[in-house]
């Protein structure tokens, strides 16, 4: 495992942020299983794994995807893919690659062979079983072992009809099964309308959404009625030949974190919505998240600038993050820095990403010297603060990208570096995170 050492150091300038992976997943997909050729922008290299996995996704699926500079050109996969082996496909981490190409190798009938970390294997893919049984497909769960990979291997097809989902487990279920079903054939191969009921509750609902927005754009039609009921029509529009793929709101979320405990990043190419704006992603709640804790959002020719409040301090902040998991560690290190006792609701589903990410949280937040606390629900995270931060210590990342970021954060308000194990996970979602650091004044060793 790589280590860098994070020091002490004020971060002042202008960044770039990465393309939203979420977004980039449904794209991609969107593109491979419709019709005509598709341009994807927003991708400066190098890109991210878990995008690289999802690509890897669809090329296994029959697609070609070309890089032009920061563009990706999707030729889809054509309808008659289906093979008597499994293909292979290395979904590396990535869990919502696995979880939305599943249905998507389905429905086109085509076996696979998905390898894959030993950290993603280890996360549940429940929700489909009920699926894998009704359609008398296997799904076969392989550990790794001594010089193999895990993997998951498919089989089965799953032809235009009506179907169901726990929406209670991950939206990424949903989300493929959405996608997939809007391209699905009858038994004569024609296209057909499908259904497909998610069962509440539905979890993260704006990824759920996002993914319902995108349809929109590649002119898939559908409606939703009661009780997560979605009617998804018969596709009648080739693709769009160029689709922008925005920024991430959950990376830009820790250089505005930086921001609120007393750093000066602007973040290019960004704004801060308005009112009556629709964005893809829950996750630029961030905005309005910030501004609750008493900061001032600046729309600048530059981008988008948080502002750390007056000498009054941060104020302490209520959230349920039950839809915005990915923001929860960078809030609760903001939370640190705040007057009061902040609390984070909805926070359970920590535990079973990249790594258990509530008690790392809370670890690390210890280490770093503050008070946390899981609530006995073990879906509460209270934060006490306000605090001065302490490094000097030496921190595992657990194998997880968020815990990178977070103590690369925390380190600028620190009193001594903290050295951080296992940096090289950055790579899941921010390759370019380090250098970027470093061009903002970061300091790292």
């Amino acid at each position: 495992m790589a280590t860098s050492t994070f020091h002490p150091a004020r971060l002042r300038g202008v960044a770039s942020i990465p393309p939203a992976k979420s977004e980039a997943h449904r794209a991609l997909l969107l593109a491979a299983l419709g019709q005509g050729v598709c341009r994807l922008h927003g991708f400066p290299p190098p890109l991210c794994d878990d995008t690289q996995a999802m690509i890897n996704g669809i090329i296994a699926l029959g697609a070609t995807v070309l890089q032009e500079e920061e563009t990706l050109l999707v030729t889809p996969a054509p309808l008659t893919s289906s093979t008597a082996e499994p293909v292979e496909c290395d979904v590396r981490a990535c869990a919502a690659a696995l979880r939305m190409l599943i249905p998507a190798f389905l429905v086109r009938g085509r076996s696979v062979r998905f390898t894959m970390e030993d950290a993603l294997f280890s996360r549940p893919l429940d929700a489909f079983e009920p699926l894998i049984s009704m359609l008398d497909a296997t799904l076969r769960r392989t550990p790794s072992t001594e010089g193999k990979r895990a993997s998951v291997e498919l089989h089965g097809t799953m032809m235009a009809g009506a179907y169901e989902i726990d929406g209670s487990l991950s939206s990424q279920f949903a989300s493929g099964l959405l996608i997939a079903l809007s391209h699905a054939l009858d038994a004569s191969g024609n296209p057909a309308s499908s259904s497909l009921l998610v069962k509440p509750p539905i979890v993260s609902r704006p990824y759920l959404d996002m993914t319902l927005l995108q349809m929109e754009r590649f002119g898939l039609s559908f409606e939703e009625h009661g009780g997560g009921l979605f009617q998804l029509d018969l596709v009648t529009s080739p693709n769009p030949s160029d689709v922008e793929i925005a920024p991430d709101w959950s990376q830009a979320a820790v250089l505005l974190c930086a921001d609120a405990m007393g750093n000066g990043v602007i973040l290019s190419k960004m704004h801060a919505p308005k009112a009556d704006e629709s964005l893809l992603q829950g996750d630029s709640r961030i905005v309005s998240l910030l501004r609750e804790m008493g900061l001032r959002i600046r729309n600048l020719k530059e981008g988008l600038l948080a502002c750390c409040p007056s000498h009054a301090g941060l104020c302490p902040l209520v959230v349920d993050c039950s839809d915005i998991p990915d923001l929860a560690p960078i809030l609760a290190l903001t939370c640190t820095q705040a007057r009061g006792v902040s609390t984070l609701k909805g926070v359970s589903r920590l535990r079973v990403k990249e790594c258990d990410r509530l008690s790392t949280t809370q670890a690390l937040l210890t280490r770093l010297g503050a008070h946390v606390e899981i609530g006995d629900d073990d879906d509460t995270l209270r934060v006490f603060g306000p605090v001065a931060l302490k490094g000097g210590f030496t921190a595992d990342a657990k194998g997880d990208h968020r815990m990178v970021m977070l103590l690369a954060t925390a380190a600028t308000l620190c009193d001594q570096p903290i050295a951080v194990t296992g940096v090289e996970s950055i790579n899941k979602s921010w390759p370019g995170f380090l250098s970027t650091y470093a061009t903002l004044g970061g300091q790292t060793s």
